[in-house]
């Protein structure tokens, strides 16, 4: 009998530490609930205007066909639906790029593009490595820093495309 209620006091303590706290915050029926990953985003966001450069990493990107969606994509053109999901990186220090990163983002099914920012003297250096899937980079921030010198390598796709 006293292992049985030293049993549902541990039980019941544990219930108080981590079930009670879980059921107050509504994380067990967000986690049952899901998300749709195919959905399209709500609203889309305006496009910035201005020059922009998009480098894209041919390496990570072996199917041509993808990659020409992709590059159809940001020049500003309709697409169809691609089953390629990508990650992009824009300059913390470039407010025109996050912002048109965030537009092309919103114009995508939820989840497709995940975007992140970094200093750009990292974003830079990884980038001459091949450390990277998708850059945005503003126009401003690209000639700035001298971004230019990584356009030399074959494995990149640089795009380069005006805003609204």
């Amino acid at each position: 009998m006293r292992l049985l209620r030293r049993a549902a006091v541990a039980v019941l303590g544990l219930f108080l530490l981590a079930g009670l706290p879980a059921l107050l915050t509504g994380a067990p029926q967000r986690a049952l609930q899901g998300t749709d990953a195919v959905s399209a985003a709500t609203v889309v966001l305006d496009q910035p205007s201005g020059a922009y450069v998009v480098l894209i990493n041919r390496g990570r990107h072996t199917n041509e066909d993808n990659l020409a969606v992709w590059d159809r994509f940001f020049r500003g053109e309709e697409i169809d639906f691609l089953f390629e999901d990508i990650s992009c990186v824009t300059a913390d220090s470039d407010p025109s790029g996050l912002e048109l990163a965030r537009s092309f983002q919103s114009r995508l099914p939820e989840n497709q593009m995940r975007l992140r920012t970094e200093n750009i003297t990292l974003l830079l250096s990884k980038a001459r490595w091949g450390i990277y899937d998708v850059i945005l980079l503003s126009r401003e921030v690209y000639d700035a820093y001298g971004a230019e010198g990584l356009t030399g390598g074959e494995d990149m796709l640089v795009i380069e495309a005006e805003g609204v």
